[in-house]
């Protein structure tokens, strides 16, 4: 998920599960803070860390860098994890955890593998370079596999995804007010206020895809007087990148072509995203592609029944969401649950240990 203030609302008739899923994550976060100070007075958690439940986690993260502020107007800093913070957080995983891929997750789920309890699934979404050059090295030294999930269009042309453009208009620019597709007016005096404009026009950007998508952000550059996200550095990991990830056993998979939200387009918009993201890749890498990963730039939900039934007919699968929540034997591998993993130290080992209590 990128990290921008979501709304929106879905066709009841086609969301199903996935709003059902959606509402309960965030019952989830919201009662986790008063769910762990109560359950540490009453020592339960000691008592469930020594016998986790038969349960996997997917953690979700989108860079990695030294210095987060370094692509704050891009990439944005709430979706980056220091590099020192990762580090950690993998050699916790590394000593008490048991690192597998989402191909794993789905001979867990599927019951087709017996698998240890302590099961943690590493991903990454996007597709940037520093995932390869930051941290697969971290990866790989500890003996961590993970799967990586490619915005095709940005790692063909190089190009960063239109969110990442988006924010560095909306960061850079020096108008005072903007008007939104529907002619409301928004005040940008300040960062605080520049928060809720760029979400309105996330959201309307993430219900397009690839030519109506990119007039459409060429359309808000020029109504913000901005040029155009021009990075001191590429921001888009290349096919090479890719194929060394894939050759040192880590899983790559597609993260759609332009970065729709999934559940938010037309039938035929979906399915040359799904369709398209994967044949490109596939001649591209020169390998199978049968892992997906849902985009959620914007708008609460990222996939229905409908959007899994044609990841299946397409051929994926697995597809991993940003539901929040733990994966349980019996899940759906097209709708897999994902934990975004936070930069606290702290914050991450609740995750690990204490979220599977939240089933």
């Amino acid at each position: 998920m990128i990290r921008f203030a979501l709304s929106g609302s879905i066709d009841s008739s086609r969301a199903g599960p996935a709003r059902r899923a959606e509402l309960e994550s965030k019952l989830r976060l919201a009662g986790k803070r008063w769910i762990k100070k109560s359950l540490a007075k009453s020592g339960v958690l000691r008592l469930a860390g020594q016998f986790p439940p038969t349960a996997a986690i997917v953690l979700m993260y989108h860079s990695v860098l030294d210095d987060p502020r370094e692509c704050a107007d891009s990439i944005g800093v709430a979706n980056i994890n220091a590099t020192d913070a990762f580090r950690k957080q993998m050699e916790m995983l590394a000593r008490s955890y048991d690192a597998v891929t989402v191909e794993d997750i789905r001979l867990f789920v599927t019951g087709q593998k017996e698998m240890p309890r302590r099961l943690v699934a590493v991903t990454f979404d996007d597709g940037y370079a520093d995932n390869a050059e930051v941290a697969a090295p971290v990866l790989n030294g500890l003996g961590i596999p993970a799967s990586f999930y490619l915005t095709v269009e940005s790692v063909n042309t190089g190009r960063a995804p239109w969110f990442c453009h988006l924010r560095h208009a909306f960061t850079s620019t020096r108008k005072r007010s903007w008007l939104d597709p529907t002619g409301r007016s928004w005040d940008l005096a300040d960062g605080a206020r520049r928060e809720p404009a760029l979400s309105v026009a996330s959201e309307h950007l993430t219900r397009l895809v690839g030519s109506a998508q990119q007039e459409a952000l060429q359309a808000i550059e020029m109504d913000l007087d901005v040029e155009p996200l021009a990075p001191k550095k590429q921001l888009m990991m290349t096919w090479e990148q890719a194929k060394r990830l894939h050759r040192a056993g880590h899983v790559v998979g597609s993260h759609s072509l332009t970065h729709p939200n999934m559940a938010y387009i037309a039938d035929k918009d979906l399915n040359y995203e799904f369709e398209e993201s994967k044949r490109k890749m596939e001649r591209e890498l020169a390998m199978p592609v049968v892992h997906f990963s849902y985009p959620a730039a914007a708008l609460a939900v990222s996939w229905t029944e409908h959007t899994v039934a044609a990841s299946e007919q397409v051929g994926y699968q697995t597809a991993v969401t940003t539901t929040s929540g733990v994966v349980s034997r019996g899940a759906n591998p097209l709708a897999l649950r994902r934990i975004g993993a936070p930069d606290d130290f702290g914050e991450f080992q609740w995750e690990l240990q204490y979220a599977p209590l939240g089933r």
